[in-house]
C-alpha cells in the first residue's frame, strides 16, 4: 500500500512538472534600452609629416585644421624700385 501511494505521488509530481513549461530565453520580456553611449572624444587629426618646398625656398607642412592639406606658400615679395 505504501508503495502504491509513493508511486502515485511520484506520478503526480512528474505530471505536474510536465504541464508547467520551463521559462526559456526566447519568451523573456526584452530588457528596456539602456542609456545612449557617451559621445566620442574629439581626437585631433594626425597628418603625415610631409613637407612641400615653396618657390621661395621655404617649406610648409600639412595642416590638421585644413583636413591635412598643405599650408599655402607665402606670397613672393614684390620687388621695390
Amino acid at each position: 500500500m505504501i508503495r502504491a501511494l509513493a508511486a502515485a505521488a511520484l506520478l503526480l509530481t512528474l505530471s505536474a512538472c510536465a504541464v508547467t513549461p520551463a521559462p526559456s530565453a526566447g519568451h523573456r520580456k526584452p530588457a528596456p534600452p539602456g542609456p545612449p553611449p557617451p559621445p566620442m572624444p574629439d581626437i585631433p587629426l594626425v597628418c603625415p609629416s610631409e613637407t612641400r618646398l615653396c618657390p621661395d625656398g621655404h617649406s610648409v607642412g600639412r595642416n590638421p585644421a585644413n583636413e591635412c592639406e598643405f599650408d599655402p606658400c607665402a606670397a613672393a615679395p614684390t620687388p621695390t624700385r
